[in-house]
């Protein structure tokens, strides 16, 4: 399999920002937008995750960059998970490219987004997982794992 089909930066922008209701987003995500009119608004492809407790998600299965990821805590979560990005094709590592923690009580409802101006170069692909240890590969419970969205483009 090859980098999904990539789609018009503007098809992405509108996908994005009916994720992005919170400020903080809003504005990462402006910024990357501010960014990418410099280098010419490339194509870019937007996937949506979920369901992370039944396994990760490949964004893609090929090398490509990563130009953000958003990703949401659910409110009533009590437990820690971490969201975990892997340069891999297939499956979340151990070792993943990128790891992000959301606090377990009093943690509910977290959001980040994370923005690569540049892209964060992946090798390999882009597989996304919500996972119980930051050193691990064990999928979260259902109430606890994190949804949101990937942004990625050709290497």
């Amino acid at each position: 399999m090859a980098l999904p089909t990539l789609e018009d930066i503007n098809l992405v922008k509108q996908k994005a920002r009916a994720e992005s209701r919170s400020v903080g987003v809003a504005e990462a995500l402006r910024s990357l937008w501010k960014h990418m009119e410099n280098i010419k608004n490339p194509d870019l492809y937007i996937e949506f995750f979920s369901g992370l407790s039944a396994g990760e998600q490949v964004i893609s299965d090929a090398a490509c960059k990563l130009y953000a990821v958003f990703a949401l805590k659910p409110a009533a979560s009590t437990t820690t998970t971490f969201l975990k990005v892997s340069d891999h094709g297939s499956a979340v590592q151990a070792g993943a490219s990128l790891v992000v923690p959301f606090v377990g009580t009093g943690g509910g409802g977290q959001n980040h987004c994370l923005v690569f101006h540049n892209g964060l170069q992946l090798a390999t692909g882009c597989v996304i997982g919500s996972v119980t240890a930051g050193d691990g590969t064990t999928d979260g419970a259902a109430a606890d794992v994190v949804s949101g969205f990937a942004i990625i483009g050709a290497p």
